[in-house]
């Protein structure tokens, strides 16, 4: 227990080194960026909010509005929160229950691969370096913006559970190493998929030759561990296959070999990190995966004990069988990681495994590679060690765990969460809105997610204070309704759309609008919007403008006509079609495949028509215009729909703008968002649709769906 506690201090003084100068700026400071970790920090704000609301409404954190279950849109935390929770219902800071799980992270680690290694190799001061290693590697620096990433501490200390099960035969034990896979899995959602690998490999060694339990037993014991693993995760999958098949979260397989590991990427390190005098590249990305040089020279001599018939094993088993186990995992880590590509498995598990299609970076299963290599450098540095005296092993164990420090960290560098709870217009705004009736918020400026501004994040973590959700988010999906806001042919920066703008923002339930100028990097277009805002004082009920702030309170939404009470679908088929440009595309519009479609191939210019002929007379009482998620900006700015009769008699019976439709169907069905326009009585035989309005974007329709109006108007 004394070694323990002691350990324990050496992987904290280590913590608090490696994240230097963290600890004097604990409460409004953050490692990482102003990105991926905010986003962090305010899950486990929203997270710790909820969990004291008995889990009301957990999924539908306040971002990404109107979507629901928007926190499946990021990882939940879970399984950091249960640690943090506490911290922030004590001091209301999410700030500083992010930095005190990114230090915890650290702590985690170290202890974790200490205990196993001690376990496993039966000496403490190697069971420390071994931790050292495992905290320190050069990997966490390369992941300091991905929380979720540096919580794989867990990994270590389910399999010193696991393997004390396996000696023991305790139940108990058993159950420690299930609460341990689950809180891996709960911390992020790609360790649920990546630590079944060690689990695995050590599973199948000991089910293919049993050192005590029995055979059947332990493949009971087991299954039923897995079992309860698997139940207990299901609540949280469900949301997330839902989420998937609703949105069509799914990575594209082309993204896979981009996003996974080569060999010599496990010799490439981060920016700022040591590089043993240039004789290590820099990588990017993803692609910084060296662990150390000093893991990887006493891994190899973990290995090199193989050939020791020497070597004895304390608990649980044979020297020789625990190194080659972990060997195996380093091996089959290494190649997996490697992504798709010949010989290689990736690519059919990615097609396979239930939600693995939702992970994008096969490169990360280098936390298993150094998990692995860890395992080995312990029985390296036992090895090592055994040589010295008592005195002048200590002396070795400063020296090397020297040189790990060295190589694996040099501090971090700090961001000042500006603007965030500090005495400011922006808090002026927002205690004003906390103040006011429920409903959502739209931030300006706003921008698709890849274009970053550190502003969108700092939106997100005031939403926790002001208790409105808004539109804008980042996370690791995107929101379709953003993504066409913050686009450079966003119905905001295309002249003349202000007006429908906020009539679709009504309709899907947004009351407020914030613009921050200093958010805009072009000094006009904040001038312009406010103007284009003050001249639809028709729609906006309230207005407060601050020093570089405006907000806007809108007015509830009005009533749509009802729709017509019976509608029969047009099979268009047989119908004579024409259009302005590409009539060759034309019958794509009615194949009823959405992945295909009609387009101008042209910017709009307001000239782009669609003429249908229809077989004989129809009273049409709706059209709909159907589009994609993949073609999100090439909406109709303004249709006019003209009706032709059978003896020729011409009549317009839609002539109007679009805009606010089209919004209100993207906030709702993002996939294949569309404009959809009941049409007054009419005996129409031909329909002739024209875009008239002008965008930088093409105009594209996947489906054209027509419907008669059967019952008599």
């Amino acid at each position: 227990m004394r070694a323990s506690a002691q350990a324990f201090v050496v992987f904290l003084a280590a913590a608090l080194l490696a994240t230097f100068p963290l600890l004097w700026h604990p409460t409004h400071s953050i490692a990482g960026g102003l990105g991926d970790p905010i986003i962090v920090t305010t899950v486990l704000g929203w997270d710790a909010d909820r969990m004291a609301h008995g889990f009301a409404a957990f999924w539908d954190a306040p971002f990404f509005f109107p979507y629901r279950h928007t926190l499946a849109f990021t990882e939940h935390l879970l399984g950091v929160a249960i640690f943090t929770a506490p911290i922030q219902w004590v001091f209301h800071n999410p700030v500083l229950a992010y930095n005190v799980a990114y230090v915890g992270s650290y702590v985690l680690a170290g202890f974790g691969m200490f205990l196993l290694t001690r376990l496993l190799w039966n000496r403490v001061d190697a069971a420390v370096l071994a931790g050292l290693a495992f905290e320190l590697t050069p990997y966490r620096l390369a992941q300091s913006s991905h929380l979720q990433v540096l919580m794989n501490g867990w990994m270590p200390i389910g399999l010193w559970a696991l393997h004390r099960y396996i000696s023991a035969g305790s139940r108990p034990w058993l159950a420690a190493f299930v609460a341990a896979y689950l809180l891996c899995g709960l911390s992020n959602g790609y360790y649920l998929y990546f630590f079944v690998l060690p689990v695995a490999v050590l599973v199948s060694v000991e089910l293919a030759r049993p050192r005590g339990l029995p055979r059947a037993r332990l493949a009971i014991d087991l299954a039923l561990a897995g079992t309860i693993i698997a139940g207990a995760m299901a609540p949280i999958a469900i949301v997330y296959y839902r989420l998937q098949r609703d949105h069509g979260f799914v990575r594209p397989f082309e993204e896979l070999p981009g996003l996974s590991a080569r060999l010599g990427d496990y010799f490439r390190v981060s920016s700022g990190a040591w590089t043993w005098g240039g004789l290590l590249p820099t990588g990017a990305g993803e692609r910084q995966l060296f662990h150390g040089l000093v893991v990887m020279l006493f891994a190899a001599m973990g290995v090199c004990t193989l050939r020791d018939r020497r070597a004895s094993h304390p608990l649980p088993g044979p020297w020789n069988r625990t190194v080659g186990t972990y060997l195996l995992i380093a091996m089959l880590a290494v190649w997996i990681s490697m992504g798709p590509g010949a010989g290689r498995p990736y690519g059919l598990l990615f097609r396979l495994i239930p939600g693995l299609n939702g992970l994008r970076v096969p490169a990360r299963l280098s936390v298993v590679v150094v998990l692995a290599l860890a395992v080995l450098a312990g029985a390296g540095f036992t090895r090592f060690l055994e040589r010295f005296s008592k005195r002048a092993a200590a002396v070795t164990v400063v020296a090397i765990a020297t040189v790990i420090v060295l190589e694996g960290q040099h501090g971090v560098g700090l961001s000042d969460v500006a603007g965030w709870r500090d005495k400011s217009w922006d808090r002026v705004a927002y205690d004003w809105l906390r103040e006011s009736p429920p409903g959502g918020v739209l931030e300006l400026n706003i921008t698709e997610m890849d274009d970053f501004h550190a502003f969108t994040p700092i939106y997100q973590l005031n939403a926790l204070d002001h208790r409105h959700p808004i539109v804008n988010g980042y996370a690791g999906w995107k929101s379709n309704l953003q993504e066409l806001f913050g686009g450079a042919a966003s119905p905001l920066r295309e002249p003349g759309h202000v007006t429908e703008t906020l009539r679709g923002l009504r309709r899907i339930g947004v009351r407020y609008v914030l613009l921050h100028e200093r958010t805009f990097m072009d000094r006009e277009e904040p001038r312009r919007l406010v103007a284009d805002f003050q001249a639809a004082a028709d729609q906006i009920v309230e207005t407060h403008q601050w020093p570089e702030l405006w907000a806007w309170r809108l007015k509830d939404i009005d009533q749509r006509p009802p729709a017509p009470a019976t509608l029969i679908p047009l099979d268009a088929n047989a119908s004579q079609l024409r259009a302005s440009h590409q009539e060759r595309r034309l019958p794509l519009m009615f194949d009823g495949n959405l992945d295909t479609r009609w387009m101008t191939g042209e910017h709009q210019t307001g000239s782009e028509w669609i003429e249908v002929r229809l077989v004989r007379m129809f009273d049409v009482g709706r059209i709909q215009i159907v589009g994609a998620g993949r073609t999100l900006l090439d909406y109709p700015r303004r249709l006019r729909i003209d009706s032709t009769t059978a003896d020729g008699i011409a009549r317009t019976l839609f002539d109007d703008g679009v805009v606010d439709r089209y919004l209100e169907s993207v906030a709702f069905d993002d996939r294949h968002p569309s404009v959809a326009i009941d049409l007054p009585p009419n005996r129409t035989t031909a329909l002739r649709i024209a875009q008239t309005g002008q965008g930088i974007d093409w105009w594209s329709v996947h489906e054209l769906r027509i419907w008669e109006e059967k019952e008599k108007r």
